[in-house]
């Protein structure tokens, strides 16, 4: 079966024409903004770690139909890596380093089941979708605009393809369902609001889609490092991944508690696609760094969820989990920068720096 290919919507934005790249109109002729390089730095180290995982999850797919994703996966990935790369050459601005195939070991034993492959990639597109529609706000310059809409298009795409198979496949996992109210109705007392001690309200719609998505996105984590712990090489990384494994099943367990405790099912675990493989297929500075993606991903949904959540109670209780997920990606952060695998983003110039010189 050929891979799927990426469709272009007639009315979709389109792709930055590479081969502009070193004469640009007078429309792009202008610096990129800050935000625009900040941007654009995250989504190019980002997809490079991307590309390694694809690489590897292509080398053991077993699964013609998941194969397909994985491999849609890493057009997306890699098309948007090479706009990345004309935007900011065409502003003079150095390429990040990355990851390289020297942080991938294709030849490693199994140590996800397919299904899995799945699950990331829709929680890894999700991410994606956040970070692309505040970068394209960000942003002013129109190659700038067009390729992160662009990247909304394709990881629209991505997540529809994920959706479909999952959905085809039997492993999509629907969100809880409330009954329709008979006729809107306003809030009249201050108990909405809720409290410290004594009866709760039920959860809204709103707040239960939060706690939901939340607790995927630890259920999706929580074998990541799993995995992580069992093959990283340097020892205080292995118990490093372990806590951050304890730390995804406690919030598991606070979030899912919220659900059941209004009658409404918690999603499922994916612990079992982990294999019990001890040899690495993927660097230590990989595994860290994506590590760090994933609390930070966390952090990005409990920051929306707290913004929308009416109850006291559940507002306390992501500002709690909030706090604990703060202090291990500063921890995961002391890591990088001891082993130096830290990569500096742009940084503006230090004023004083120069004029003390």
């Amino acid at each position: 079966m050929p891979e799927t290919q990426i469709r272009q919507k007639d009315n979709a934005p389109q792709p930055y024409n590479m081969q502009q790249a070193d004469t640009l109109p007078q429309e792009f002729a202008t610096h990129l903004t800050a935000a625009e390089v900040g941007a654009l730095w995250v989504q190019y180290t980002n997809n490079t770690l991307a590309d390694c995982m694809f690489q590897y999850y292509l080398a053991k797919d077993e699964d013609r139909e998941i194969r397909q994703v994985v491999s849609f996966a890493q057009q997306v990935t890699r098309m948007q890596l090479r706009r990345i790369q004309a935007i900011l050459k065409s502003d003079n601005y150095p390429l990040p380093i990355g990851f390289t195939d020297s942080d991938v070991n294709p030849e490693a034993p199994r140590l996800y089941s397919d299904p899995f492959f799945l699950a990331y990639i829709r929680s890894l597109a999700g991410l994606g979708l956040l970070n692309y529609g505040m970068s394209t706000i960000l942003s002013s310059r129109e190659d700038a605009r067009q390729h992160f809409q662009q990247s909304i298009a394709e990881t629209v795409e991505l997540e529809d393809l994920v959706v479909k198979t999952e959905k085809k496949k039997g492993l999509y996992v629907r969100g809880p369902y409330i009954p329709a109210a008979a006729r809107p109705e306003f809030v009249e007392k201050s108990d909405f609001l809720g409290g410290i001690f004594g009866p709760k309200r039920p959860l809204s719609a709103i707040e239960i889609g939060n706690i939901f998505a939340g607790a995927q996105n630890n259920i999706m984590g929580k074998p990541l490092l799993m995995g992580f712990a069992q093959t990283a090489e340097d020892k205080e990384l292995r118990e490093f991944f372990l806590r951050g494994k304890e730390i995804a099943h406690k919030h598991i367990e606070v979030l899912s508690a919220l659900l059941i405790n209004n009658d409404l099912p918690a999603p499922m675990s994916l612990d079992s696609y982990v294999t019990g493989s001890t040899v690495a297929p993927f660097s230590d500075k990989l595994m860290l760094q994506h590590t760090m993606l994933i609390v930070q991903a966390g952090l990005t949904y409990y920051g929306l969820a707290l913004g929308s959540t009416a109850r006291s109670d559940i507002s306390g209780s992501y500002v709690r989990l909030m706090t604990e997920v703060s202090e291990y990606l500063e921890d995961a952060a002391q890591l990088m920068i001891k082993h130096k695998w830290m990569e500096q983003p742009p940084l503006a110039v230090d004023r004083r720096e120069l004029a003390l010189q």
